[in-house]
């Protein structure tokens, strides 16, 4: 019986030019994860890695506090299908031309009478336009449509799976809407809005893990977050 964790990459710099960046709360959270997989004597067989800059990072971290406790890690494997989809990207691109859309007006409204709640409500938003997004309501040129973003990350699993041997470990790290999709793959869930939605619930360097054995794959833990105390928990 093989094990697959995925983990999800540090809080990364949301609101800044360049979201691709872990937060310094981040590059904390990546510390304590990797010291925490240290204590608990987690030795990978293999590694595998998308190639954005926030699921590098936070390896990397988590790599370094593996040597520090001379503690094996094996040269990640990197691969494009574990990359995040491009709702974020579309939305930078679609929002303006949507400044009239009743929905959004109504948050900015909200936004300008309670200013402490504007992440909330920019979360709204968010998930309103990215539900749009999955049901092609919106298509972008340049832009990974959500139906290839979701081909590409069970191409992804299935990779990993033929190249995973019996008895290995194996670590994946990624994006909370690629592990959803993943997920979602295993537990055969077959409604769009609600893999997209289940984005919304993975947390910041928590892992979910796999069990793979004669070919049969099966969920066994989700979104778990055992190394991270309440003030360093974030989900963006």
């Amino acid at each position: 019986m093989s094990k697959i964790y995925l983990f999800r990459h540090a809080q990364a710099s949301l609101g800044s030019d360049n979201y691709d960046v872990l937060s310094s709360k981040g590059e904390l959270q990546a510390a304590e994860l990797g010291k925490y997989l240290c204590k608990e004597k987690l030795v990978f067989d293999k590694i595998y890695v998308g190639d954005l800059r926030r699921q590098q990072h936070t390896l990397e971290i988590v790599s370094k506090k593996y040597n520090e406790s001379v503690i094996a890690i094996p040269k990640p494997i990197v691969l494009k299908d574990l990359n995040e989809h491009q709702a974020t990207e579309a939305m930078k691109i679609e929002f303006p031309r949507m400044i009239n859309d009743p929905y959004l007006k109504s948050l900015k409204d909200k936004i300008e009478n309670n200013p402490k709640k504007q992440h909330t409500y920019m979360i709204l938003g968010f998930k309103y336009f990215l539900h749009k997004w999955v049901k092609n309501e919106i298509i972008i040129e340049g832009i990974i449509p959500w139906e290839k973003f979701r081909f590409n990350s069970v191409n992804a699993l299935r990779l990993i799976l033929n190249e995973t041997k019996k008895g290995e470990t194996i670590g994946v790290f990624s994006s909370g809407g690629t592990i959803s999709s993943i997920v979602s793959e295993v537990l055969k869930i077959n409604n769009e809005i609600v893999v997209a939605d289940l984005n919304f619930s993975v947390r910041n360097t928590s892992f979910s893990s796999l069990l793979y054995s004669n070919k049969e794959i099966n969920l066994l833990s989700f979104n778990e977050l055992p190394h991270l105390k309440d003030d360093m928990i974030t989900f963006v």
